[in-house]
């Protein structure tokens, strides 16, 4: 009678031969889009900055009130012009 146990061939799991055919194939082309790790962070961090817009907004909307309230002559502000991004006219997207 044998003693010990009988050896066998180790065999390739389905997972790892699809690994090794992709490493193979090399690098794909497109974008990655990738999940962030911390959701619930990411969304305190977008309430806050919400929150941080508003006290501001708020904060100089009192500020010129009292000014213009003050002042003799009425208080004008300027807001910023949007900037908008143009596409080249040259470069149209039809063939």
């Amino acid at each position: 009678m044998a003693q010990g146990k009988q050896k066998f061939k180790a065999r390739k799991t389905a997972a790892a031969g699809k690994k090794a055919a992709s490493a193979a194939r090399g690098l794909r082309k497109g974008g990655r889009v990738i999940a962030p790790k911390k959701t619930r962070v990411i969304q305190q961090q977008k309430v806050k900055k919400n929150l941080e817009v508003t006290i501001r907004k708020k904060i100089e909307h009192e500020v010129v009130m009292k000014a213009s309230t003050k002042l003799p002559k009425k208080l004008s502000l300027l807001k910023a012009p949007k900037v908008e991004t143009k596409k080249d006219p040259g470069h149209s997207s039809k063939s």
